[in-house]
């Protein structure tokens, strides 16, 4: 298996986070994908997933919404993927549609009415390497960006979610005077852009920063965890745990081992960034 994480050209930074690319020959594995709090952009170059036991063939182009539980991939023996992971607040102001409207869902880009998504599913699928792919996705998110303008909401939701992401305790009413919004304001004008209200973004954050704590492969590890994170104690973490994973975090640590005795985890954790 290989995988690659690389970083967007510096204007693009605000709204990209990274692009991952994974390829497998010959090799099929089994992975439980967390939520990360970011939306994302999927094109399969080669055999699509099986995601959640079900694999749609015609669906080579999505959008990833944001997931509130983590889903469970199969990739086949034949895999060549590209994910355009987003920053939080970024794909509305792209593609001009809420984001909450993509929620706990993969929408094929054939179905969404953008001007130039059919042609740019194309062309990423076509293009010789990924090189190609991402200066084709990069070109297309700056002529939209320029496009649609500047949006009055870009510094309060940056400040905002870099708030969450340096602290995954803090109050909603912290982040609407950071974001110099009122709090009912900020509420509707966050979950229209993240595609989930502050409070789940704030339980997302600090389960994804659990299970990134975890991939140390340390049981050891539970009490900082409940200890940084802000959990009340080892049975609200195991419980907000089960939640999000489907599994206890012991279960989740012996999927991780598996993952590494397949030699899988170097990908994992990149796709985990």
């Amino acid at each position: 298996m290989l995988t690659r994480v690389m970083l967007p050209t510096p204007p693009l930074r605000a709204y990209v986070h990274h692009y991952w690319v994974m390829k497998t020959e010959r090799i099929s594995a089994e992975m439980n994908i967390v939520p990360t709090g970011s939306m994302k952009w999927m094109f399969h170059r080669r055999t699509p997933l099986v995601v959640n036991g079900m694999v749609d063939n015609s669906n080579v182009a999505s959008v990833c919404g944001q997931y509130t539980r983590s889903i469970n991939v199969h990739t086949a023996q034949s895999t060549h993927l590209l994910f355009v992971f987003f920053r939080p607040y970024a794909l509305k102001m792209i593609m001009g549609m809420p984001s909450d409207s993509f929620v706990e869902d993969n929408v094929s880009m054939d179905l969404l009415e953008m001007p130039g998504f059919h042609d740019l599913k194309c062309r990423v699928l076509d293009s010789s390497t990924d090189d190609e792919a991402i200066a084709i996705i990069e070109a297309f998110i700056m002529r939209r960006l320029y496009n649609n303008g500047d949006s009055v909401y870009l510094k309060p939701l940056i400040a905002a979610c870099s708030a969450i992401d340096s602290d995954p305790t803090v109050s909603i009413e912290r982040l609407s005077d950071i974001a110099c919004l009122s709090e009912r304001q900020f509420r509707r004008i966050f979950t229209e852009h993240v595609g989930m209200t502050p409070k789940q973004m704030i339980r997302t954050k600090r389960f994804f920063y659990a299970t990134k704590m975890m991939q140390t492969l340390d049981e050891s590890v539970f009490t900082t965890i409940v200890d940084d994170l802000g959990f009340t104690d080892h049975s609200h973490f195991n419980k907000e745990f089960r939640q999000f994973a489907g599994m206890s975090p012991t279960e989740y640590l012996a999927h991780l081992c598996e993952i590494k005795r397949t030699d899988f985890i170097r990908g994992y954790r990149a796709y985990h960034e």
